[in-house]
């Protein structure tokens, strides 16, 4: 397996690193810093101001005044000079490299997207500097601290193909989970529905990522879990199957029926309404012990052969010593 290594970190450098805001509908009319507010909340009030003092948030390229009134159109710039990101884990490997499909073995710590913390040192960025003159387009997602295969297409034609895959459900997805405690079941099929946190009154910074819960006005959601070992030092080992794609399913779920998974530093307890999360960060730093959910296999039809294809990652450390089935 070809591995992509990348010694010099492009956003460890500091630079200019400018963000575009968007204003939705209902904020128009809001004051600056009231929107500012809403629109990141982890940040402190006192910065907000002293970046606006500094020129720093503009309208089409014009700084703005703490009197100015938000408005829908135009170009919203927040400007950060000499911005550094935290460090994350550059080891990709390929899995697969064809004429249709880009499919890698993401690390982690490490963004698929900008945002937030991140913008050069993501996924999409440190492969667009690796593929100068390949239009990647990522197929799904995976959250920063969850490791595991990841499918980009090379053109609109496989995007066309595959996207609908993700999109209808019909790819087979199978992850790689270790989470507290010795689970008492063999298999089991949680459907619990999940919904965003602050709709089931879960007091979490919108700032950190739109936070989930399970609560009843919640969206379908199905997961099965098999356990495939109970360890020694009171954890277990399961794969997990998505039936459907809420955003942190496997986690939220996984908290949901008491057992989180191993090293989650968001859903470290159940996830439901009247559980606190907001002061969590969720990117992992690289020192930090990993988080135990790993994107092992993935299969869908390929774009140019029409056959199932079935990509797979090999076993992180902490899921090696288990000898998994087919």
């Amino acid at each position: 397996m070809k591995t992509i290594q990348i010694d010099e970190l492009p956003g460890c450098r500091p630079y200019l690193n400018e963000r575009s805001i968007r204003v939705r509908q209902s904020q128009s009319g809001m004051r600056l810093i009231d929107f500012l507010l809403e629109y990141h909340p982890p940040t402190p009030r006192q910065q907000w101001l002293d970046w606006i003092e500094a020129g720093d948030i503009t309208l089409d390229s014009q700084p703005l005044s703490i009197s100015h009134r938000m408005r829908v159109g135009g170009r919203y710039v927040h400007a950060m000079r000499d911005f550094v990101e935290p460090r994350v884990n550059a080891t990709i490997r390929i899995i697969a490299d064809d004429e249709s499909l880009l499919v890698v073995d993401k690390p982690a710590p490490l963004p698929v997207h900008p945002s937030g913390r991140f913008n050069r040192n993501t996924l999409t960025k440190l492969l667009e500097n690796v593929y100068p003159n390949v239009k990647l387009r990522i197929a799904h997602r995976l959250d920063a601290n969850t490791t595991g295969v990841v499918v980009f297409t090379k053109s609109s034609g496989a995007a066309a193909i595959v996207q609908p895959q993700f999109e209808q459900r019909r790819v087979k997805k199978t992850y790689l989970v270790r989470v507290q405690g010795h689970v008492p079941w063999d298999t089991h099929h949680c459907d619990l529905p999940i919904g965003h946190a602050r709709s089931a009154g879960l007091t979490t910074d919108a700032g950190n990522g739109g936070a989930r819960a399970v609560h009843k006005q919640g969206a379908q959601a199905e997961t099965h879990f098999r356990c495939l070992q109970r360890n020694d030092d009171g954890t277990s080992m399961l794969t997990a199957i998505p039936v459907t794609g809420r955003t942190n399913q496997i986690r939220v779920h996984a908290a949901a029926i008491g057992h989180p998974v191993l090293g989650d530093p968001f859903y470290p307890r159940q996830a439901t309404a009247g559980n606190d999360q907001s002061a969590i960060i969720q990117t992992l730093d690289i020192d930090q012990p990993p988080m135990c959910l790993h994107a092992w296999r993935l299969t869908f039809r390929h774009p140019q052969t029409d056959q199932e294809t079935t990509y797979e990652s090999p076993a992180p450390k902490w899921g090696q010593a288990t000898t998994f089935a087919s």
